[in-house]
């Protein structure tokens, strides 16, 4: 299945644009997440892609849980996981070959194992297929964004069909800008990009093999001085190799087909294998200077870049779609206050600023090319293996955000963190993730009460028209109040929801759609927080009407 693509010929008809609620640009992982979260949300949405076919190298390799939920979120989660090889460990090879630690996560509370691989092509193949299941959202491909226009309704974007198509115009009244690290779109609106390149670049191999290696069956940092790499196995019969280029290489002559076989053929035979890609990379770590511009915001590697050696460049980027498409659908469509489009850059990018000091960190240990460092590095790490804050990853930043969109003086009752998902058992003894019962949307919480029972009729009747979840958490055994209808009653078999709650306080969890905790209220203050979202996410704007919304013109 493919999503509704209009071909060159047929993408416009007559002299007036086309017109949307938001045009993404780029049709990547991170923009194909976001017009999934935008057509489940039922935001009119056209992509446009510079791109005329979606790539078919592999290009990221490793995610997360938190990023598993995103796709739980967007109902694809059922569709990638066949495709994933999870439950890898990392493992640091010394400077003679040997293995120094093992990093094993530890299982985590997000529902999922803590590390996943893929094949970036078929995770793209979900997120394309996923996108087919709204007829609001239109894909273009091969159309290249030359310029926009913004003023107080929208923007205006014009872009070329082909290399010398003609021109064409789309309105809408917000543009996502998710179209890489040379980002059309920032440089249209004059964004700086600062940051560091690192000097150190580095090989990159693809390859497909006859069957996995048997020898090599976790993701590896070589640690040798004479020639830092990684070796990583892919689901099925993928691989990738990555080699630090040494001074004075030539990259070029380094990037040949017949000095990757040279590379690889330690680990395998290079007459058995399929060597897909060969090209020499320089890594970045650079953040844009702002990621909103009025009515133009960027997500993915259009706002930041890092290093791949913690596998949180496209994690990053995924993120950035679940916060910023709720928040983005709410202003276009539930007449949300387009200031709530700030608290987007406010939250994510302290996050990602951890998530690239984490990747610097890792690169460095494993660039080291002075012998004696190297020894030391290894000794370090020998220690750290009997750590388990080192052993099962607990150095990760965790998703918490520190100021936002949710309840500023409830910091210490869990507010700003990402609410644990459990696995559920209902009234009917089925056993769910939490996820699954909450939905895509806004959901209340409550620790052993219903939340609907103790609340205003006007608090209740502003969650119902959000489409919120209502559900009360008990442990096994132990419910001792009744639930009214429309809320759902589920005990914690992990104990993970009730830990939260033990741990920060409060009865309810107010849980945003990116599973981000509104606030932690007690019962005295349930109705508090409907104030709070209608000050914090409606502000002033009052809701428009349907026909308002349906009627924008340029």
């Amino acid at each position: 299945m493919r999503a509704r693509t209009e071909s060159d010929a047929d993408a416009m008809t007559g002299d007036d644009p086309e017109v949307a609620d938001v045009v993404i640009v780029g049709y990547g992982p991170v923009g194909a997440m976001v017009a999934n979260l935008f057509g489940q949300a039922g935001v009119r949405t056209i992509v446009l892609e510079r791109d005329t076919e979606p790539h078919t190298m592999p290009r990221a390799g490793a995610t997360d849980d938190e990023v598993l939920r995103v796709f739980q979120a967007a109902g694809l989660v059922d569709q990638l996981l066949p495709g994933l090889d999870l439950g890898q460990s990392t493992q640091f090879l010394s400077v003679r070959g040997d293995r120094l630690v093992t990093m094993r996560p530890s299982g985590g509370r997000n529902g999922f194992p803590q590390l996943a691989f893929f094949y970036q092509p078929d995770l793209e193949r979900v997120l394309h297929e996923g996108v087919a299941r709204y007829p609001h959202v239109t894909v273009r491909m091969g159309v290249r964004v030359e310029g926009l226009h913004e003023d107080g309704d929208g923007v205006t974007v014009w872009a070329r069909e082909g290399d010398r198509g003609r021109q064409t115009a789309t309105r809408a009244r917000y543009v996502v800008a998710c179209d890489g690290g040379r980002s059309t779109v920032r440089g249209l609106r004059s964004i700086a990009f600062t940051g560091s390149t690192y000097a150190q670049p580095w090989l990159v191999v693809d390859a497909k093999l006859e069957a996995p290696l048997t020898d090599v069956t976790s993701f590896q940092f070589i640690g040798n001085p004479d020639r830092p790499g990684v070796t990583l196995p892919l689901p099925g019969t993928h691989h990738r190799w990555e080699f630090m280029v040494l001074p004075g290489e030539d990259h070029a002559e380094l990037a040949t087909l017949e000095n990757a076989r040279r590379l690889v053929s330690p680990w395998v035979d290079p007459d058995r294998i399929t060597i897909l890609r060969h090209i020499v990379y320089t890594f970045h770590a650079r953040a844009a200077a702002r990621w909103r511009s009025g009515r133009v915001l960027l997500a993915g590697d259009a706002a930041h870049l890092m290093p791949p050696f913690a596998g949180q460049g496209l994690s990053s980027g995924l993120r950035d779609a679940h916060n910023l498409a709720w928040k983005l659908a709410a202003v276009v469509a539930d007449g949300a206050d387009p200031s709530l489009l700030d608290s987007y850059e406010n939250e994510r990018r302290p996050h990602v600023t951890r998530m690239t000091r984490l990747t610097r960190f890792s690169g460095a240990m494993v660039q080291t090319r002075r012998r004696r460092v190297a020894t030391v590095r290894d000794a370090i790490l020998k220690r750290a293996a009997h750590l388990p804050y080192f052993t099962e990853g607990r150095f990760k930043p965790d998703l918490r955000y520190s100021s936002g969109a949710f309840d500023g003086s409830g910091r210490r009752a869990g507010a700003g963190h990402a609410f644990p998902q459990p696995t559920v058992r209902t009234s009917a003894g089925r056993l769910r993730p939490l996820d699954d019962l909450i939905g895509s949307g806004w959901a209340l919480l409550g620790r052993d009460l219903d939340p609907q029972v103790h609340m205003r009729s006007e608090s209740r009747a502003l969650w119902t028209s959000l489409g919120a979840a209502f559900l009360s958490i008990s442990r096994p055994g132990q419910r001792r109040t009744p639930c009214e209808v429309g809320t759902v009653a589920v005990e914690d078999l992990d104990g993970y929801a009730l830990d939260y709650f033990d741990r920060h306080g409060g009865d309810f969890a107010i849980v945003r759609p990116d599973r981000i905790v509104f606030a932690m209220p007690d019962i005295r203050g349930l109705d508090r927080v409907a104030d709070l979202y209608r000050s914090l996410v409606r502000g002033t704007a009052s809701p428009p009407s349907a026909q308002k919304v349906r009627s924008l013109k340029p």
